[in-house]
């Protein structure tokens, strides 16, 4: 199950919309990590409280799959090679952190999103993350970093952000406070549309992995 420990994904990533929706978001969202020279693909079925997460490969095969529920606080990991799951507990507690939190005026377009530019620095950490955000009724996004409960700077530091409400970074920018790049989260494409309810249950003919 080497691929459980590997998956949690860190992160994920935003977008953000000048005119509002009196609908929540439901479809995917396909987006990118690059951490150094390594490249990964994430794909995010969102339906009111479940979100779907598939870490796709460079070739488009899925090599593992989070079924997030974030009104039971759960998250559960598929194994399509080994049609095998299981639950993740989540007991790392929580880190606190410092931040400067800063909204500029600065827009620029993605993927057919107005995204405005907020930087979130931590001297002590030596990072300084830059969000690019839509604002979309993204409400499921706040939710999963919290049931997600991930220790990576991208999701912690955008928790400190209070009234960050209905937003999804589209573009996440780590950097070490000299501007040296540590990781980027890029969506790639947003596409709203209703999900079917099977996505985001365990498959017939899944067991149950049981550690020793």
């Amino acid at each position: 199950m080497r691929r459980f420990s590997h998956f949690l994904p860190a992160l994920a990533l935003t977008l953000l919309s000048t005119g509002l929706s009196a609908q929540a978001f439901e479809g995917i969202i396909e987006f990118t990590k690059t951490t150094g020279p390594v490249v990964t693909g994430y794909k995010y079925f969102v339906k009111g409280d479940f979100i779907r997460i598939e870490e796709v490969s460079s070739r488009g095969e899925v090599q593992g799959i989070m079924l997030v529920d974030t009104r039971d606080k759960t998250v559960t990991a598929l194994s399509p090679e080994r049609k095998l799951y299981m639950d993740v507990p989540n007991t790392r507690l929580p880190k606190e952190v410092q931040v400067q939190i800063q909204k500029t005026s600065d827009v620029r377009d993605f993927n057919n999103y107005k995204c405005e530019k907020w930087v979130v620095k931590n001297p002590k950490d030596d990072r300084q993350i830059t969000y690019w955000v839509a604002a979309d009724e993204f409400n499921f996004f706040r939710p999963l970093l919290e049931t997600l409960n991930r220790k990576d700077e991208t999701a912690l530091y955008f928790l400190e952000i209070k009234d960050a409400k209905g937003v999804f970074p589209m573009l996440g920018i780590e950097q070490k406070l000299d501007g040296a790049e540590v990781s980027r989260l890029e969506v790639s494409k947003v596409t709203k549309g209703p999900q079917k309810s099977t996505l985001f249950e365990i498959p017939a003919g899944y067991n149950k992995f049981e550690r020793n």
